[in-house]
C-alpha cells in the first residue's frame, strides 16, 4: 500500500471516529435534554393527576399578583371523605377517582383558569378573568353540581362532595402564601357549614377557626382525662310503657357555654378525625352499661367517619367478645352520611354487623335527599323518625297523615319504628293511635344518667286524659 493510500484511509477513519463522538453527544445531549424535561415535569405536575402541582400554582399566583391584569380569584377545593376512600377501597380505587374528579372539575373551568391538585384531597383553581370573584362563585357552583353526580370507579359507586373556599386578590395587598392560606381558611368554613358548601374568605373566619382548633384541642385532653360521660335517653313501648332500649349520648360536663354542647363539638371532631377516638370510646362505655344493667339495649350513635373506617365491624365484634356482651344487647344508630359515599363498603359492614346479631338503625329519617332510595338499597331494622315530622303533629292533619304513611313503610319493610323528638301529651296520644312503635323525647324521659333510665313517664299516663276525651279521630 502506497504511503498516499495509507493517509487516506487514516484521514477516513478519523473523520469517522469523530462522526461517531459527535453522533454520540447529540445522543447523550438528546437524552440530557429528555430527562431535564421530564424532571422538569415532575417538579411542576402531580403524577397522579397530570395537572400543575402546588409549586406551580403559588408560581402562576404569583406572577398574577405581580401583573398588570386584572384582579384574580383563588378558590382551593377540598374533597370531603377522600381518606375513607382511600383507606377503605384502596389507593388504586382513590387514584382512579381522583383522575375522574379532575376531569370533571375541568370540564367546569374557563380555557384561562388554571386547575391544580394541590394537596391529597386538595385542588385549586386559579381565576384570572375580570370580575374574578364573581367568576370564581359562578365556576364553584358549577363544580359543586358537578360533583352531585356520583362516581363509578371499577365495581364502586362513590359519592363524594367538595368543600370550596373562594378567596379574592387585590394586588399589591397580599403574598401568593397568604392567599392560599385564605382560601383554605375559607375551604375549613365550608366544610363546617353544613348548609353552604361554598364560602368567600372574610377575616372573621380566622377567629372561629381558631376557636374551633382549641375546642378540638381540649376536647381531646377532656377525652384522655376521662372528662367526658355518656347520658342515656329511654326509648318507651308505645303501646305497654315499657323502657324497651335507651340512647347513648355524649355530654362535656366540664365545658361551659355552647362548646360545651355536642351539636358544636361533635361536628368540630368529625373535622379534624378526633371523631373515631371518641366513637370507640362512646361504645366501650355503653358495653360497660350493658354489662352493668343487663336488661335493655342500648344504642350508639356512630359517624360516618367512624362507620367506614377498615375494620369497624371486627373492632365491634372484638368489644363485644371482651366484654362478653350478647350483641343482640346492642344497636348502632346510622345517618343517612354513612351510606353517601361507597355504598358496597356500607352494604358489607352492615350485613356484618347484622349477621352478628347488632341490630342497626337508621336515625334522623327524612331529613335527606335519599332515604327512600336508601331504605331500598339497605336492610335496617329500624327508623328512627327525625323530630322535625312529629313537630309538624302541631300544625294540622297533614303532618299526622305524613307520620302514618312513613310509619307504614317502616312497617311494610319489616322495620319498627321509633318517634324522636316527642314533647308534648298531645305528640305521644297521636302517635300510640297511628301505630309507632317506639317513643323518644322529652316528654317521656330526658337524658340522664344510666340509673334514672326506668324513671319515666309511661305513654299511658300521657293518653289518660285523651282517651277520656274520646281520642283523635283525626289520627286513625
Amino acid at each position: 500500500m502506497s504511503g498516499l493510500s495509507a493517509i487516506l484511509i487514516a484521514n477516513i477513519a478519523l473523520a469517522l471516529l469523530a462522526a461517531l463522538i459527535l453522533w454520540q453527544g447529540s445522543q447523550h445531549a438528546e437524552q440530557l435534554s429528555i430527562v431535564r424535561r421530564q424532571f422538569s415535569k415532575l417538579s411542576s405536575t402531580d403524577p397522579v393527576t397530570d395537572l400543575p402541582n402546588r409549586a406551580t400554582l403559588h408560581d402562576r399566583l404569583t406572577d398574577a399578583l405581580n401583573s398588570e391584569g386584572p384582579d384574580s380569584a383563588l378558590m382551593v377545593i377540598e374533597l370531603d371523605g377522600f381518606k375513607v376512600v382511600n383507606d377503605t377501597l384502596g389507593h388504586e380505587t382513590g387514584d382512579e377517582l381522583l383522575r375522574a374528579v379532575a376531569m370533571r372539575m375541568s370540564s367546569c373551568l374557563h380555557q384561562s383558569d388554571l386547575l391544580a391538585r394541590v394537596g391529597n384531597s386538595e385542588f385549586a383553581a386559579l381565576i384570572m378573568r375580570e370580575d374574578a370573584e364573581s367568576r370564581a362563585t359562578q365556576t364553584a357552583q358549577s363544580i359543586d353540581k358537578a360533583m352531585d353526580a356520583p362516581f363509578r370507579i371499577r365495581d364502586d359507586v362513590i359519592n363524594i362532595k367538595a368543600s370550596i373556599g373562594i378567596a379574592p386578590t387585590t394586588k399589591g395587598d397580599s403574598p401568593a402564601t397568604e392567599i392560599l392560606r385564605r382560601a383554605d381558611v375559607a375551604m375549613f368554613a365550608a366544610k363546617s357549614e353544613k348548609q353552604d358548601s361554598i364560602r368567600v374568605y372574610s377575616p372573621a373566619m380566622d377567629e372561629v377557626l381558631q376557636l374551633r382548633r382549641t375546642i378540638n384541642s381540649e376536647l381531646d385532653l377532656a377525652l384522655m382525662n376521662n372528662q367526658l360521660q355518656l347520658v342515656y335517653q329511654p326509648l318507651v313501648c308505645a303501646r305497654t310503657g315499657k323502657v324497651m332500649s335507651a340512647e347513648a349520648l355524649m355530654r362535656w360536663p366540664g365545658k361551659p357555654g355552647q362548646a360545651g354542647s355536642p351539636g358544636v363539638f361533635i361536628p368540630i371532631a368529625e373535622e379534624s378525625g378526633l371523631i373515631t377516638k371518641l366513637g370507640a370510646w362512646a361504645l366501650d362505655q355503653a358495653m360497660l352499661e350493658i354489662t352493668r344493667q343487663k336488661t335493655i339495649p342500648i344504642a350508639v350513635n356512630v359517624s360516618p367517619i367512624q362507620f367506614r373506617v377498615d375494620g369497624f365491624a371486627s373492632s365491634v365484634e372484638a368489644a363485644l367478645e371482651r366484654h362478653g356482651i350478647d350483641p343482640s344487647f346492642l344497636h348502632i344508630e346510622i345517618t343517612e352520611g354513612v351510606l353517601i359515599s361507597h355504598t358496597g363498603e356500607a352494604q358489607r359492614t352492615m350485613k356484618r354487623l347484622r349477621e352478628m346479631g347488632v341490630q342497626v338503625l337508621l336515625d334522623d329519617f327524612g331529613t335527606g335527599y335519599s332515604s327512600l332510595s336508601y331504605l331500598q338499597q339497605f336492610e335496617f331494622d329500624g327508623l328512627k323518625i327525625d323530630r322535625a315530622f312529629i313537630q309538624q303533629l302541631d300544625i294540622g292533619p297533614t303532618g299526622r297523615q305524613l307520620l302514618k304513611s312513613i310509619i307504614a313503610l317502616g312497617h311494610s319493610l319489616n322495620m319498627k319504628v321509633v318517634a324522636e323528638g316527642v314533647e308534648t301529651e298531645d305528640q305521644a296520644a297521636i302517635l300510640q293511635l297511628l301505630a309507632c312503635d317506639f317513643l323518644q323525647g322529652y316528654a317521656l324521659g330526658r337524658p340522664d344518667v344510666a340509673d334514672k333510665l326506668h324513671s319515666v313517664t309511661r305513654p299511658e299516663e300521657l293518653l289518660g286524659n285523651l282517651h277520656r276525651n274520646g281520642g283523635w279521630s283525626a289520627a286513625s
